[in-house]
């Protein structure tokens, strides 16, 4: 590639400012373990945003290709924890199923299924360290906190070039 790299930062503080509410869900849900649909709903419209923000701030991206990045995202989030949870009996909650799918939309499949995968190492790290020194049973765990940091560690990945 030759001439000067893109240096609009729009979409990294974008990512950033998305872990701001992320860090709400994480925080309710490890207090409540849920998450609320209203909460979610009021989630949508600045994950929707990223859509004009991608197309304004990447001028080799057609809308077309935003609106499929963003489709691909959500369907790929929502269809594997719902496979997830049809498989383990509903050993994922539905409020995580639907943030992943918002999730979808901003990261794409590919930064989804990162931050997916990076959000379960830290899970069970966590479980693996809690486990070995108090020995009790994992049960029911809160996800939302995981995945904010995994979130959080593929935002930070994208600065790296």
């Amino acid at each position: 590639m030759t001439g000067i790299p893109n240096v609009n930062k729009a979409l990294f503080f974008y990512y950033a400012l998305t872990l701001l509410p992320l860090a709400g869900f994480a925080l309710y849900d490890r207090r409540h373990h849920r998450i609320r649909n209203a909460a979610l709903l009021a989630f949508l419209p600045w994950c929707l945003l990223y859509l004009p923000l991608a197309v304004c701030t990447c001028p080799w991206m057609a809308f077309a290709e935003a609106l499929l990045h963003c489709i691909m995202g959500f369907l790929s989030g929502f269809l594997l924890l719902l496979s997830v949870s049809l498989a383990t009996n509903g050993g994922i909650g539905g409020g995580d199923i639907k943030l992943v799918a918002l999730l979808g939309i901003p990261f794409g499949a590919s930064g989804l299924m990162a931050a997916l995968a990076l959000s379960c190492l830290f899970a069970l790290a966590h479980l693996g360290i809690r486990n070995a020194f108090q020995r009790i049973p994992a049960g029911n765990i809160p996800f939302a906190p995981y995945l904010f940091f995994g979130c959080m560690a593929v935002t930070l990945l994208r600065l790296v070039p």
